[in-house]
This record gives structure tokens, C-alpha cells and sequence, in this order.
């Protein structure tokens, strides 16, 4: 499966857990859309995937495999340069915290990036 643009997977809110009572966010996505939020032009240069919550994710297995399937992900174009850090499946590679995605995407994009 081709990938042309670095593509974000963020859990869409609120969700049910069948396992919890209540509604609820993802901390960790929740921080990504705060970083979205920071920096308007990133949606014009990567592709932002809003996923349900229940597993399997199918188009994120599809991509980096069923073990990788936690979300928050941003999932690298192919041939994109790495960061330190990034993790790969399969020759393509993936960052899965809020921190990395932000530091990769301010250096690759410009834009506001994580405070020390």
C-alpha cells in the first residue's frame, strides 16, 4: 500500500468503551488535536484520519500491523526521512507519541512544536 502523505490517526471524540460506563477522549489524541489546533496549515500538508475507537483498525493494520494499532499515530510518507526514534514495520515507519509526532511535524512543516 502506497502512502504519499504523512498521515495522522487520531481517535475520534468522544467514544464509548463497551467495557466502561460513560463517554470519553483519548488524552494522548486529544493532545494531537490540540497541536492541529496550534498549527492550521498541517491539515494542508499531511492527511488527518479520525478513527472510531473499537479495534480492529483496519487502515491502520493495513499499514504498520495489527500489533502497532494504538492510536495516536502518524504514519510516515513513503520515503520520508525518519527521525530519531521512529519506529518501522516493515519498511515503513511511524511515530506513536504526542511529543515525536509534534517535534516531526514542526521540523518537517514549520510551525509551533512541543515546549521542552
Amino acid at each position: 500500500m502506497s502512502l504519499q502523505r504523512d498521515t495522522l490517526f487520531i481517535i475520534k471524540a468522544p467514544f464509548e468503551d463497551p467495557e466502561l460506563d460513560g463517554t470519553w477522549f483519548c488524552t494522548s489524541c486529544a493532545t494531537c488535536e490540540g497541536m492541529l489546533l496550534a498549527n492550521p496549515h498541517w491539515p494542508s500538508h499531511i492527511d488527518v484520519k479520525r478513527t472510531a475507537y473499537p479495534r480492529p483498525r483496519s487502515e491502520v493494520i493495513a499499514l504498520i500491523g495489527a500489533d502497532n494499532q494504538s492510536l495516536p499515530v502518524l504514519v510516515l510518507a513513503d520515503g520520508s526521512k525518519p527521525p530519531a526514534g521512529a519506529k518501522e514495520y516493515e519498511g515503513r515507519y511511524f511515530l506513536d507519541e504526542p511529543k515525536p509526532i509534534a517535534r516531526y511535524l514542526s521540523a518537517t512543516y514549520g510551525g509551533a512544536g512541543p515546549h521542552p
